[in-house]
């Protein structure tokens, strides 16, 4: 349980740490690229001695880099819309995606059990996409530092949340299936952080050409403590699934960074809770429990 332990609090830190790039103002792009960079770092030395991975491998580690920038890009931008424990919410939902695309290109049809969670899922996503007005009467949540966007710019930033985690899982559901047998894991998630620390050092370079500024060194320290703890997240859940039925580990780690980031979210950012949000987040939690109870 230890391992399992050390997943779920590397997941919620992360989300945390997010929250206070947003906070802090903070320069995303270089957080990201060090974030990056570091994962890519750290991966290396593990990368296995005569493994390989072939084109078509490769290739879905560059477009799977892609979507881990993406993603993370989204998810803050989530977390300034909705606040921390929304967004966080959103984003363990998007295990929809892959659910969904296995359906449809690999004819692995939904249990009764994870229909029922898809369908409470989509419920979920709306009732956690309505952000809390605030004590005193004000449209939204003062606990956000972007609360005050209009309800259907968080709907919108919310939705492209969901697609962005949901392609990020479904883009490591296709290794898993077409060619994890023949290619090294290791390599893949390499290359996939290569791309990523790539793609944020682009950004980061473009940005200093049209001088908007260059990141600090809080910047760099931000994101080498972030890709720490990215990476610490992947090696935990790997060691807890190595140790642990993954039909325990997976709904436990889901459910649990669900409601710790909800519970943190409250006590140290101070981001209010509508009912229907509250009610969004308790349907969450069952629906991630429904759809990963039959997935391997």
């Amino acid at each position: 349980m230890l391992w399992l332990a050390l997943s779920v609090s590397c997941s919620v830190a992360i989300a945390m740490l997010l929250k206070l790039v947003e906070r802090r103002g903070l320069d995303r792009a270089g957080v990201l690229a060090v974030n990056y960079a570091t994962a890519f770092a750290l991966g290396l030395p593990f990368v296995e001695r005569g493994g390989g991975v072939g084109v078509g491998a490769a290739a879905l580690g560059v477009l799977t880099g892609a979507f881990f920038i993406g993603a993370f890009y989204v998810f803050g931008a989530g977390i300034r819309a909705a606040g921390v424990g929304l967004a966080t919410g959103v984003m363990r939902l998007s295990v929809v995606v892959p659910v969904l695309g296995a359906w449809a290109l690999w004819g692995e049809a939904p249990t009764l059990g994870q229909g029922a969670g898809l369908a409470l899922a989509g419920v979920a996503f709306f009732l956690l996409a309505r952000p809390a007005p605030p004590a005193g009467g004000g449209r939204v949540d003062e606990g956000s530092e972007a609360g005050h966007a209009p309800v259907g710019r968080t709907l919108a930033v919310l939705a492209l949340l969901f697609l962005a985690g949901g392609c990020t899982d479904l883009a490591l559901k296709t290794f898993s299936q077409g060619f994890a047998a023949t290619s090294s894991q290791t390599l893949f998630l390499v290359i996939a952080f290569g791309t990523a620390a790539a793609i944020g050092t682009a950004l980061v370079l473009a940005r200093g050409l049209r001088g908007e500024g260059r990141p600090r060194a809080a910047d760099y320290g931000g994101g080498l403590v972030l890709g720490l703890i990215n990476y610490g997240s992947a090696v935990f859940m790997l060691r807890a699934v190595g140790e642990l039925p993954a039909l325990l580990v997976f709904p436990t780690n889901g459910v649990s960074v669900v409601a710790l980031a909800a519970v943190l979210a409250v006590t140290v950012w101070g981001e209010r809770f509508s009912r229907a949000n509250l009610v969004g987040l308790a349907l969450a939690a069952g629906a991630l429990a429904l759809l990963w109870a039959d997935r391997t």
